[in-house]
């Protein structure tokens, strides 16, 4: 026998397809390049994606501080504006004031020297700071002539009496007044 024992079965064929062209040997090298390129962008897209979360949770906190700031302002704005409210109560209150000095003078100047006040009473309405209430109490002699010299006295202040009232009990007499500034 022969020493040879493979023998090739194999005729050639002619109704096989042909080879593949050399340029799909890329296919491979651009699925693995695809493939890469996919993992470069899922891992940038998480770190970006955490990024964008902490700066999310930045921004949360910045709108907080912001938010609580905010609340300080309008809080401070609106004690503000309610000390503006009672600072224009009070200049109002004391424009209606005027000065009560020159009151209490006129009426001791009105007086003759035997003529004895033992009160003197002036005091401001809330609602109309503009009036006063003048309470006197007198003692002397002539009480009703003294009282006419105060109210010309305060007319000279440009302050009229409205509804005046005397109580006398002897030579006692206690007078009130509603005072009225007249317009200037």
């Amino acid at each position: 026998m022969n020493e040879y024992l493979c023998h090739d079965f194999k005729t050639p064929r002619t109704d096989t397809a042909r080879r593949l062209p050399s340029s799909f040997r890329a296919i491979p090298v651009v699925f693995y390049v695809a493939l890469l390129f996919s993992a470069y962008v899922m891992t940038m897209d998480y770190f970006n994606y955490k990024k964008a979360l902490q700066q999310k949770t930045e921004a949360q906190q910045r709108e907080k501080i912001s938010a609580e700031k905010r609340d300080a302002f309008k809080a401070e704005k609106a004690e503000l504006e309610s000390e503006a409210t009672k600072a224009e109560k009070v200049a109002q209150w004391m424009e209606g004031a005027r000065n009560m000095q020159p009151i209490a003078v006129k009426i001791a100047r009105a007086l003759q020297p035997d003529t004895r006040i033992t009160q003197v009473a002036l005091e401001r309405n809330e609602q109309v700071p503009s009036n006063i209430a003048l309470t006197i109490h007198v003692n002397g002699t002539n009480v009703s002539t003294e009282l006419a010299a105060i109210e010309s006295a305060l007319g000279q202040l440009l302050y009229r009496s409205y509804s005046p009232q005397q109580t006398k009990n002897g030579d006692f007499v206690e007078y009130h007044s509603t005072l009225v500034r007249q317009a200037d």
